[in-house]
C-alpha cells in the first residue's frame, strides 16, 4: 500500500509539478543525482521543520499536514538511499530514518486520536463501552509532548544529505 501511494505521488509530481523549470542555470539532465536529491530533501525538510515549530499548540489539520510532509521526506529518503552509501552517510541515513519513523508514528497516533470520534460515530459505535477512551484528552497531552520531542530529533540532527 505504501509503495503504491509513493508511486502515485511520484507520478503526479513528475507529470504535473514544475520541477523541470525550477532549475536556475542548469538543466535537470546535467544536474548530479545527489544535488537533485539534496534539493528534494531540503524542500521537504523545511516543511517538516516549519510545520512542527508549535506542534503542541497546533490544530489537528496543521499536524496532519506535518504528518504528510514527514511522510514525503521519509519516502524520498528511502528512494534516494543508494546515493548515500559511504559508511558515515549510511549510518546518518539509518539514524535519520529511525527518527522519521518515530515522528510519523507519533503524528499518526495524534491523527488517530483526532479522527476517532468521527470514525466511531460513522460506524455507529460511539455508545459502545470504552469508545470514549479512544480519544481522551489525557492521552492527547502526552502524545503532543511525545510528538514535539519526536519532531525536534530529526530537525536538530545533522542532515545525512549535507
Amino acid at each position: 500500500m505504501r509503495a503504491r501511494s509513493f508511486m502515485i505521488e511520484a507520478t503526479e509530481w513528475v507529470s504535473i509539478r514544475d520541477w523541470r523549470t525550477d532549475q536556475s542555470d542548469e538543466t535537470l539532465a546535467d544536474q548530479p543525482a545527489r544535488d537533485f536529491a539534496s534539493g528534494v530533501f531540503d524542500k521537504f525538510w523545511k516543511k517538516v521543520a516549519k510545520g512542527g515549530k508549535n506542534l503542541v499548540d497546533a490544530d489537528d489539520e496543521t499536524r496532519h499536514k506535518l504528518r504528510i510532509a514527514a511522510k514525503k521526506l521519509r519516502y524520498a529518503a528511502e528512494f534516494f538511499e543508494p546515493l548515500y552509501n559511504s559508511k558515515a552517510e549510511a549510518k546518518r541515513h539509518r539514524r535519520f530514518m529511525k527518527m522519521m519513523e518515530i515522528l510519523q508514528d507519533q503524528l499518526g497516533s495524534l491523527n488517530d486520536l483526532a479522527t476517532a470520534h468521527d470514525m466511531l460515530a460513522a460506524l455507529e459505535l460511539s455508545d459502545v463501552a470504552g469508545a470514549k477512551d479512544l480519544y481522551s484528552t489525557e492521552d492527547k497531552s502526552k502524545l503532543l509532548k511525545d510528538a514535539a520531542k519526536a519532531h525536534d530529533a530529526p530537525v536538530d540532527a545533522r542532515r545525512f544529505w549535507r
